[in-house]
């Protein structure tokens, strides 16, 4: 892995760098390119924790790594110029969101956005059903310009072709691929949500494009557009439609809010979760609470857990309401928790099979170990310190959650040699409570419950 900790130029004319096994810039680090060079990461993971000016360099991630190898991460946003997707097996994981003020081309495997954003300054290239961006989980990519009058304009490739009478302005596009649930049926997994300056009496013409992935089993020939604003899903109809070429258009739009492909759609999917808590009793077991507003539908849920946060499985299943306009409880207990850090999250499941998941939570169970880092004050106020005693060594990920697995605090840094000392001063704006620090080196994670007073 290319490491750099400072200010570094990259001069290269006609230019050329190859980071095998990644390319990491740490906390405080500054990479600036000049010329227009080509950074290829091969087999590995460009992770910013610094500062990154790329210029008119164009990045590529290559190889044939395992996706969780391949990401692009850090703890600040990336600005690269163009970005290049070129695996020949395995994809390219998000784990941060990032700016694409050139071009995105996908040459090979799937981007996944994984929660995170793109902001994109040009345009994509080279999509196919193989080679795509995608994130069935959250995630967007954002494109913002102005449409005049549009005639079949397609912003950034995102594969939403507008043509409109009137001006819509400044206008953002947010593509994604969370599929749209509701009571009558489902979308496919592509949606769009449009922000247009002026968004009256446009009398607009749409043709979405979408993939045979995206499909979920839909049937192409009784697609169409469905748009949603803040109502029950709305039918915009199909005047048109190519199975082959994967488009569906319809006409007469007067304004442009969220708007899908489905066979058939209705109100949102209500099965409303108010709060998931996960809690660690006195017998060191995990007790998890839930609840939910209404349900509909609403066949089981399932509880998963994680080591890492990455790869969850099934510990166990509990019934759902089915259908129910009350608020309902719910419990269940992890008897056999890993020792240290758990990642739980709930699978919610309907009856027709269709399922989504919640947000996660982190607990920490406390074990036996030789620490070798001081932390203090504790109870903390307006500072924690963290000073390493120089047996561990290498990028530490610092992570503070609260008593429910809320994560408030996130950073890495290099903690090379020993009396390292990092100075956190953001425990000042939290709330009194108890808190669990989660310190990860290359060789080791160890954790430290903390107690915040006012």
């Amino acid at each position: 892995m290319t490491f750099y900790k400072y200010l570094c130029l990259l001069s290269l004319l006609p230019g050329f760098l190859m980071a095998q096994g990644g390319l990491f810039i740490g906390n405080g680090a500054n990479v600036v390119v000049n010329n227009s060079p080509k950074i290829v990461i091969q087999d590995g993971k460009f992770i910013n924790d610094g500062n990154f000016e790329g210029g008119n360099s164009t990045v590529y991630l290559t190889g044939t790594t395992a996706t969780e190898n391949s990401t692009i991460g850090g703890t600040a946003v990336t600005p690269f110029n163009n970005l290049i997707i070129s695996k020949s097996s395995n994809d390219v994981r998000l784990d941060f969101d990032i700016q694409v003020d050139g071009d995105l081309r996908m040459d090979g495997g799937l981007l996944i956005l994984n929660y995170s954003d793109i902001v994109l300054g040009g345009v994509i290239l080279g999509e196919t059903s193989d080679n795509r961006i995608t994130g069935t989980e959250g995630g967007a990519i954002i494109k913002t310009l102005v449409l005049d009058m549009p005639s079949e304009e397609n912003p950034g490739n995102l594969g939403a072709e507008i043509t409109a009478m009137a001006s819509l302005g400044s206008t953002t596009i947010r593509r994604s691929h969370v599929q749209q649930l509701s009571e009558s049926g489902n979308s496919i997994f592509r949606v769009y949500e449009f922000e247009p300056e002026n968004n009256n009496n446009l009398d607009a013409t749409l043709r979405l494009h979408y993939f045979e992935e995206e499909l979920d089993g839909l049937d192409e020939n009784s697609l169409e557009l469905w748009q949603y604003n803040n109502a029950p899903w709305t039918s915009l109809g199909s005047e048109g439609s190519n199975a082959e070429k994967n488009w569906v258009i319809t006409s007469g739009i007067s304004s442009l809010y969220t708007i899908t492909l489905a066979k058939e759609m209705s109100a949102p999917l209500p099965v409303e979760l108010l709060d998931f808590k996960a809690i660690v009793n006195n017998r060191k077991e995990v007790d998890l609470f839930w609840t939910t507003a209404t349900e509909i539908n609403n066949d089981y849920f399932t509880i998963e857990r994680s080591k890492e946060g990455i790869r969850f499985e099934a510990i166990s299943e509990v019934d759902g309401a089915g259908n129910t306009d009350q608020s309902i409880s719910y419990q269940s207990t992890d008897k056999n928790p890993f020792a240290g850090i758990n990642y739980y999250r709930l699978k919610q499941t309907d009856f027709d099979g269709t399922f989504s998941y919640s947000e996660i939570r982190v607990v920490n169970i406390e074990q036996d170990r030789q620490t070798h880092f001081s932390i203090y004050p504790n109870p903390m106020n307006t500072i924690l310190n963290i000073v390493n005693d120089g047996r561990s060594t290498g990028r530490t990920i610092i992570k503070i959650y609260d008593a429910i697995g809320h994560l408030k605090y996130d950073t890495a840094v290099d903690m090379n040699g020993s009396n390292h000392s990092t100075v956190i001063t953001e425990v000042s704006k939290f709330i009194a409570g108890n808190y669990f620090l989660v310190l990860q080196s290359p060789t080791e994670t160890q954790t430290f419950n903390l107690v915040k007073i006012r």
